[in-house]
């Protein structure tokens, strides 16, 4: 089984991640499993988690010494970059504190000369290396791989030819790319709970799709953030949503709402960052309601015929005000793109942007 090894550093600069990105690429073509978070598009377990147990898994933790790393690990850097490096210093700290004098594991390096100086405390009584020196680099992989020329060898016999390592695949960095209309904080705290739809039926004005919230001060904080972001009118389209139909046999109304980022403008965003859409990643945060109206509710397909009318509608937040839902006309937004569809539909495809929300679902 191949030694594990881990690298902990800060995200600073592009640079350095590429240098770190070296480092691990040239340990796995020496036959050492080395991981790095580049290496990984999204844990299922979240970020805290899996660094955890990769310090947690590794027979050796590489610790690249540079400046942010250096004052997360005294926390006196005074912003918030570097953050997910702070709960991997605080973590390694801590052991190290408990090792007291015998590590073995924690193995500072240094990419420039000029970094020596932020080694943290705690791992300056160690042995460091300089990883862009070709001497450092073959004595760094040596001790991982367990080589040493000074070993003194059993009295009487011959020291065993070391064997090579065989390499490990080469894996390439991939960009990850995000993009979302959702704030994942004000819409868990705003709870949205109902659907409502308002339309006119002398078919004066296009209709308006509204969204109801527990928390009303919250809710119409979402809406009014949106339409700070894209102002009257949604022109490119960005914001997605979907009816969907036919998700119960037994309760034929019943049917899903599913708001978020249309994966077409995220495509077009990736392109004008200078990314290529096939050799990326991107990330999307959405919000799914199921709607469980009565058998006789006639308001989505009346919402239906005056959005076939109009071709267009408004999307805003309903609040409560003495009992009655009205709607907040300082955050509608107009659109132009609405998808109404259905459950057999969807499921035929896995790449399907409405398919999310069936993913909890058996047999689908």
């Amino acid at each position: 089984m191949a030694v594990r090894v881990f690298i902990s550093y800060a995200h600073e600069s592009d640079e350095l991640s590429d240098e770190v990105l070296e480092l691990s690429n040239y340990l796995r073509s020496q036959g050492i499993d080395s991981e790095i978070d580049q290496y990984e598009e999204a844990p299922p377990e979240g970020w805290p988690k899996w660094m955890v147990r990769q310090i947690q898994e590794a027979d050796y933790v590489l610790i690249v010494c540079s400046e942010l790393f250096y004052k997360r690990a005294n926390d006196t850097s005074g912003n918030d970059d570097g953050l997910g490096v702070k709960w991997e210093t605080s973590l390694i700290l801590q052991q190290l504190y408990t090792l007291n004098t015998n590590n073995k594991k924690y193995i500072p390096i240094v990419l420039h000369s000029a970094d020596k100086k932020h080694i943290p405390l705690p791992l300056q009584p160690y042995t460091y290396y300089l990883f862009k020196e070709l001497e450092d680099r073959d004595k760094l992989r040596d001790r991982i791989l367990g080589i040493s020329k000074s070993k003194r060898p059993p009295l009487g016999t011959v020291p065993e030819h070391e064997i090579p390592a065989t390499p490990l695949d080469y894996k390439e960095r991939k960009s990850m790319f995000f993009s979302s209309i959702i704030d994942l904080d004000l819409w868990n705290e705003a709870k949205w709970k109902a659907m409502v739809f308002m339309s006119d039926p002398s078919l004066q004005d296009a209709p308006i799709v509204g969204f109801v919230f527990e928390n009303n001060k919250v809710g119409n904080d979402i809406f009014s953030s949106l339409k700070k972001r894209f102002g009257d009118v949604d022109c490119k389209e960005e914001i997605r949503l979907s009816f969907i139909g036919g998700i119960s046999k037994s309760n034929p109304q019943d049917y899903k709402v599913h708001i978020g980022t249309d994966r077409s403008v995220i495509l077009d965003k990736i392109k004008d960052a200078g990314l290529k859409s096939d050799e990326s990643l991107f990330v999307s945060l959405t919000r799914i309601h199921e709607m469980n109206p009565p058998k006789e509710s006639k308001n989505l397909e009346v919402f239906k015929h005056s959005f076939d009318f109009f071709k267009k509608y408004y999307i805003t937040n309903f609040t409560m005000v003495n009992g009655q839902l009205r709607p907040e006309f300082n955050n509608l937004i107009e659109k132009k793109r609405i998808f109404f569809r259905e459950k057999q539909d969807i499921i035929k495809d896995k790449n399907d942007e409405d398919i999310v929300v069936f993913s909890s679902e058996k047999n689908t």
